[in-house]
């Protein structure tokens, strides 16, 4: 049985803008786009009509600001996460969307890998939530590691790690019928063995990855990698 798509809302006064994220968001795993709006009053409208699970919503409208928008549907109760996006840096704006429960906040300019970055954060905090069946403190750590973000950026200027490169090594581990070694990981993806640990000891950390320990009759325990399901 498929697993139902997250639906998204894109909410930006810039029609090219809304056009280019939409359209990005359509191509995603995991998502559906369900609509673009460009106002205060059009977004209302269509909140009320598709019922989404995400806003990717833009602090400056024509008529009411986004963060008027994140106010509204709290008070209403809508069960529906928001990314703030915005050019202005503002302390005071960034306080209002944190107070009003974002789940991350992008300034312009950025990049598509960013979006990337936490459209992929919030896939896979639904996927845990949903899937979690014991509550521990444990467990509410891992959520707020995926729900808060430590900062705008994306892995490329967290830890020095290059998105093209990680989709490569999580690739080979996501199709691989069995758990790797580091220096297969390396030949699969056609990168150094140094580097190839580096990104594995990332992806353990973000929890994409399970580090497992085989142990042998003599000398180290043989470290091997699996996709987490």
């Amino acid at each position: 049985m498929n697993k139902p798509l997250l639906r998204v809302l894109v909410i930006d006064d810039d029609f090219m803008i809304a056009k280019l994220h939409g359209k990005f968001i359509s191509t995603q795993k995991g998502y559906q786009l369900v609509g673009t709006a460009h106002s205060y009053e059009e977004a209302m409208k269509m909140i009320e009509k598709v019922d989404p699970d995400l806003l990717l919503l833009d602090v400056y409208m024509p008529d009411h600001s986004g963060i008027e928008l994140l106010r509204t549907i709290r008070l209403q109760n809508r069960h529906c996460d928001v990314i703030l996006i915005t050019a202005a840096k503002e302390l005071e704006v960034v306080e209002d969307g944190f107070r009003f429960g974002i789940i991350d906040y992008l300034i312009k300019p950025f990049d598509l890998n960013q979006l990337q970055y936490s459209l992929n954060k919030y896939l896979k905090f639904k996927f845990r939530l949903s899937h979690s069946i014991e509550l521990d403190q444990g467990t509410i750590e891992n959520f707020k590691k995926l729900r808060i973000s430590e900062s705008t950026a994306h892995p490329q200027t967290q830890k020095g790690i290059d998105l093209r490169t990680l989709e490569k090594i999580k690739k080979c581990l996501t199709v691989a019928a069995n758990p790797l070694r580091a220096d297969q990981i390396a030949k699969l993806a056609g990168v150094s063995l140094s580097t190839t640990r580096t990104y594995l000891s990332y992806l353990v950390e973000e929890q994409d990855l399970i580090e497992e320990q085989q142990y042998g009759t003599v000398g180290r325990p043989l470290r091997l990698y699996r996709a987490r399901n």
